[in-house]
């Protein structure tokens, strides 16, 4: 029987119940993950991994922009677009200089030619061929091409007249250059926006240049000795905004007093003032924000300190009175060796354990072990029936054996065998059990369970594992997934990588230690320290200078635990060579040794033995049978101004204007 079978047998209540309960949370985290992940489309996708924008304000109140916005296809596209749906006055009009495509795998650029706009295209559609065209109604340039699965820059060039706007005491560009209207986010947008300083006139950064920058308070802004103003984002998300707010002197201007772009009145003291409420409310949201990183890493430290405080408290193995290196008795009187097996491998089932009980109960002298054979039908030449020899092994219920058995493991264990496969018979081949498995999978794999539960049910009693380490494991692994999907949860929703790292740590130290806050008894550290020290004594006795003991009764028993702790081969081939006595005694041969070394005594009857020893038989049969159950039953059921960082802007999109946004289709 397979490992992954048994482990959630509804028998063993108590581990059941941990394992279900961490799967069924890591099933509903998977989910959770899923949901919070941003969604694509099957179809195509696309992203903005840069964009590169140069403006000019001019002295006449216009504004030229450059844009560079490279596009990474991820299936077939045919159109892009720029909305400009924010413009500054009525008067302030949209005109497209150039548009030109730049494929960027090639490094070939292609000027693109205006055509006439046609309503339909504003669904769907184009011009069929690389152009662009121009949405007058709706202020949107759209540009065609066919690509797939490219990565392409668009460069669009374009001017805004009656941009700047014009007061008594200063000129005012509040420019929105990446407009909430974007479907994706944009990344790395670097943006340079140039005033028109006067002639012999010297730009004081803070002074007589002021810039602001809003939107993401990543964001950083820096004002340069010739009037330009530097602005760069990491990333604008998908319905974010960046913009730029500049004021300098009025008198750099050459606007007349008529021009729908020049107003009465000073305008500098309200910009100093709006400016000001949106950088303490940024400053603020800044605050917020680290403090908030703060308390998570204070969080993430106080778990961590509180999760090793348990783990030491109730998770870490108790040291053992027991310190010697070899031990030469029994682990513990009056225990099924089921039982000592389920304590060495910490409570997991183990498909040995029904072979050492096997073993135990020859060694008590309930059952004997038997090398035979048997014909068995198979199909000949052409596919004609016939029969062939299979050599076997068969075990026989003895006389007397109800005096015998009477731990519960043991009894169960002769039910198994001879009332339920063997139905009554006081013998059966090891190939019966296999057959039965293959016939009666679902009835073969209840009485395995029930086996199982019976092993289960004595090893509770013993009070092995302590509880509160379980108890502490569940929440331990509890903890480790939630905080995790808050990690991928704060990662998605505030793009705060640093926030994200802060929960790595406790989920890792929970994780890690939810795997070993189970622990054992002081009583059964004693027993499994003693487990420790009679393998080693089994693994080394031949080499060990002391007396041995020779009763046949002890070896036989003893090798029922080097069967158990693995270590049955080089038990018996240093007994062979210290003791051979022992291995020649027919006692022997029928308690233990014939299960391990049936070779060294011969087959009854002349019989020819199979290739391996029983023990690895039985093992290598429950297996094939539980393999074979498994399939069967499983197809059954199926700032101030001069620079800095940005300001979050004014609510409901932000202050400036030229922004809209854009698309791809």
């Amino acid at each position: 029987m397979t490992s992954s079978l048994n482990h959630h047998r509804a028998s063993q209540k108590r581990v059941a119940r941990t394992f279900i309960l961490q799967f069924l949370i890591v099933a509903i985290a998977a989910v959770a993950m899923l949901a919070c992940m941003p969604s694509h489309a099957y179809a195509k996708s696309y992203t903005c991994p840069s964009v590169t924008i140069d403006a000019q304000a001019n002295a006449d109140g216009s504004l030229d922009v450059i844009e560079a916005r490279t596009f990474d296809f991820s299936g077939n596209f045919t159109a892009v677009w720029w909305t400009f749906d924010n413009m500054p006055t009525k008067e302030s009009m949209l005109s497209v200089k150039s548009v030109s495509l730049t494929n960027e795998s090639t490094g070939e650029t292609q000027t693109l030619s205006p055509v006439e706009f046609q309503r339909a295209w504003r669904e769907a559609g184009g011009a069929g061929y690389p152009s662009y065209s121009i949405d007058e109604d709706e202020n949107t340039v759209y540009v065609f091409f066919d690509e797939s699965d490219s990565e392409v820059t668009m460069t669009l060039s374009y001017s805004i007249s009656n941009f700047v706007q014009v007061y008594d005491d200063v000129a005012e560009v509040y420019w929105q250059y990446i407009g909430h209207g974007w479907a994706v986010d944009s990344d790395h947008v670097t943006t340079t926006l140039t005033v028109p300083v006067a002639a012999g006139a010297q730009v004081r950064a803070g002074d007589n240049v002021r810039a602001w920058g809003h939107g993401p308070l990543d964001g950083s802004l820096s004002i340069g000795d010739d009037g330009a103003i530097y602005a760069q984002v990491s990333s604008v998300s998908a319905g974010g905004y960046a913009e730029i707010h500049s004021v300098f002197p009025a008198e750099w201007m050459n606007v007349s007093g008529s021009a729908a772009n020049k107003h009465m009145g000073n305008r500098l003291d309200s910009v100093l003032e709006d400016e000001a409420q949106l950088a303490n409310k940024a400053n603020a949201s800044r605050l917020q924000s680290l403090l908030f990183i703060v308390v998570c890493l204070v969080a993430a430290i106080g778990i961590i300190v509180w999760a090793v405080f348990m783990f030491f408290r109730h998770g870490r193995e108790y040291k053992p009175q027991f310190q010697d290196e070899y031990w030469r008795d029994v682990p513990a009187k009056g225990l099924s060796p089921a039982v000592i097996g389920r304590l060495w491998r910490f409570d997991a089932e183990s498909p040995n354990d029904l072979t050492a009980t096997l073993m135990h109960l020859s060694h008590i002298g309930a059952i004997r072990l038997d090398a035979g054979s048997y014909e068995a039908p198979s199909k000949g030449l052409f596919g004609m029936g016939g029969s062939k020899t299979v050599n076997d092994y068969y075990i026989t219920r003895l006389p007397g054996w109800e005096e015998k058995v009477v731990d519960p493991i043991d009894k169960k264990t002769m039910d198994l065998v001879f009332k339920k496969i063997a139905k009554g018979a006081d013998s059966l081949w090891f190939g019966t059990i296999q057959q039965f498995g293959t016939d009666y999978p679902e009835s073969f794999n209840d009485a395995m369970e029930s086996w199982q539960g019976v092993v289960s049910a004595e090893t509770n009693k013993c009070n092995f594992f302590e509880e509160k380490g379980s108890h502490y494991r569940v929440i331990f692994f509890v903890l480790a997934v939630l905080l995790g999907l808050v990690g991928v949860f704060s990662l998605f929703v505030t793009d705060e990588f640093t926030l994200f790292l802060a929960f790595i740590p406790p989920v890792v130290v929970l994780a890690v230690l939810s795997k070993f806050m189970q622990r054992r008894s002081r009583e059964a550290v004693e027993i499994h320290a003693k487990c420790v020290g009679l393998r080693n004594w089994l693994k080394d006795f031949s080499a060990l200078d002391e007396r041995l003991p020779t009763d046949v009764k002890v070896w036989g028993e003893m090798m029922v635990y080097a069967y158990v702790f693995g270590v049955a081969e080089e038990a018996m081939k240093a007994l062979q060579m210290k003791l051979p006595q022992v291995i020649q005694d027919e006692d022997f041969a029928t308690s233990t040794g014939y299960w391990l070394m049936p070779h060294y005594y011969g087959m009854p009857g002349g019989a020819a033995a199979p290739v391996v020893s029983p023990a690895e038989m039985f093992q290598t049969m429950q297996a094939n049978t539980m393999q074979t159950v498994s399939e069967a039953l499983s197809a059954a059921s199926s700032s101030d101004g001069s620079g800095g960082g940005f300001s979050g802007g004014s609510d409901f999109g932000g202050g400036g204007f030229g922004g809209g946004g854009g698309g791809a289709r």
